[in-house]
């Protein structure tokens, strides 16, 4: 992987661990663009990239991201899945708190702008688990006893 996207990624990584929304947005471009694929949340520029942040950090405030896999992509892209560990604290879609712990699989896209910031981010996950998980939707009933 090139060192510059893989500094920025580990930037993206570092800032969602240690809760800094600041710190995540300045990994992208002036107009570098999150798209979060499971809530449809389409976000540009750093500014908005700073508030979508720490609305997610109001909502999970102990989030922590354990990164999974790296795969290299070349020199400006690479993908990571990650397990997202959280407890629901706070207004998430319209959801509110249910003090539920979370944890989700997640797979993140990223690119490398021609800034050399990232341009774009692409973030999937399995948005039914969520809801299961926060109590909104029924558990499955193939579900397993934990």
């Amino acid at each position: 992987m090139g060192e510059e996207i893989s500094t920025l990624v580990d930037g993206v990584s570092a800032a969602w661990n240690n809760h800094d929304a600041l710190g995540f947005a300045a990994q992208f471009s002036e107009d570098g663009v999150l798209r979060v694929i499971a809530t449809g949340d389409v976000v540009a520029g750093r500014e908005q990239l700073r508030a979508v942040s720490e609305a997610y950090l109001r909502a999970f405030p102990d989030m922590q991201l354990e990164r999974r896999s790296t795969y290299n992509c070349g020199e400006a892209a690479c993908i990571i899945e990650s397990t997202l560990r959280a407890t629901h604290e706070g207004e998430f879609m319209g959801i509110p708190p249910t003090h539920r712990s979370v944890e989700l699989l997640t797979c993140s896209i990223f690119t490398l702008g021609a800034d050399k910031f990232l341009g774009e981010e692409r973030v999937y996950f399995d948005a039914v688990t969520l809801l299961r998980q926060l109590g909104v939707l029924p558990e499955s009933p193939d579900a397993q006893p934990a």
